[in-house]
């Protein structure tokens, strides 16, 4: 049991990081209104992007730390901790995901706007 509760805590630490940097990319440079999560959003507004989720993942990742460090030695706590550890990992997936499939929209949107300006210039060029 110990070992899948560390498991599945690498995990769930491990997709943090990647909703991090998932969410970096989406908001970045200053898109704020992306952020579905409104105490997020207001701590990207008032600390920038970067230390915004910098300071938002740290407490998160303290947060599932202090609570597996607090529960996984007690045989009944562990199994509440197992079922905890299983719902963060199916939100951050969700989450992660969602992001990244935002992320990659965004960017076959700036490519297309970049290749529409190309060939504006293309054609301001032939006439």
């Amino acid at each position: 049991m110990l070992t899948t509760l560390f498991s599945l805590y690498g995990i769930l630490v491990a997709l943090n990081v990647l909703d991090g940097i998932s969410t970096w990319n989406v908001v970045k440079p200053n898109f704020y209104a992306r952020e579905t999560n409104p105490v997020a959003r207001w701590m990207f507004i008032k600390l920038g992007i970067t230390r915004g989720i910098i300071l938002a993942e740290v407490l998160w990742i303290g947060f599932i730390t202090l609570v597996f460090f607090l529960f996984y030695r007690d045989q009944v706590m562990s199994t509440v901790l197992l079922i905890f550890l299983c719902v963060g990992i199916l939100v951050f997936l969700q989450v992660v995901s969602g992001n990244f499939r935002i992320w990659k929209r965004i960017r076959q949107r700036k490519s297309l706007l970049a290749s529409q300006a190309a060939e504006k210039e293309q054609d301001a060029e032939r006439a």
